[in-house]
């Protein structure tokens, strides 16, 4: 299946939501809904790519865990970033975090306003470049 180049406004896409851990995947997800966003959410790292391939013209922002089993939220966001190398990325953790290509990363675990305030300041951070999903 051939996508054409596509141009979308990074405020108004799908949040793509990634995470090994059930109960955080499903708050996740209800915080981010509550705060009006689209979401489409992943069990793992091999999930998610299917679903970033899939969805890749409607994803305003990949929102991964940084571990997790198979492909780890580090080696996804890398496979992502070929495709579409500005496409905001923000990572989950609960471990130590050592800054990672400059990319973002929120701490698990998070209370709504904290995560909703992230998300917001990494969209908004990429709101003003016009960014065009490149032709599969």
């Amino acid at each position: 299946m051939t996508k054409s180049t596509t141009t979308y406004d990074s405020e108004s896409g799908t949040i793509l939501l990634i995470d090994d851990n059930q109960d955080i995947l499903a708050c996740a997800k209800r915080f981010l809904e509550a705060a009006g966003y689209s979401v489409v959410t992943a069990a793992d790292g091999a999930e998610g790519l299917r679903l970033y391939e899939e969805y890749q013209s409607r994803i305003a922002l990949l929102l991964t865990d940084v571990t997790m089993p198979n492909i780890n939220g580090v080696e996804l966001a890398d496979r992502v970033l070929r495709m579409d190398s500005r496409l905001p990325i923000l990572f989950m953790t609960g471990g130590p975090w050592s800054p990672y290509r400059g990319l973002e990363c929120i701490a698990k675990p998070f209370r709504s306003a904290e995560l909703i305030d992230k998300v917001s300041r990494v969209l908004h951070a990429n709101a003003h470049s016009e960014r065009t999903a490149p032709a599969a």
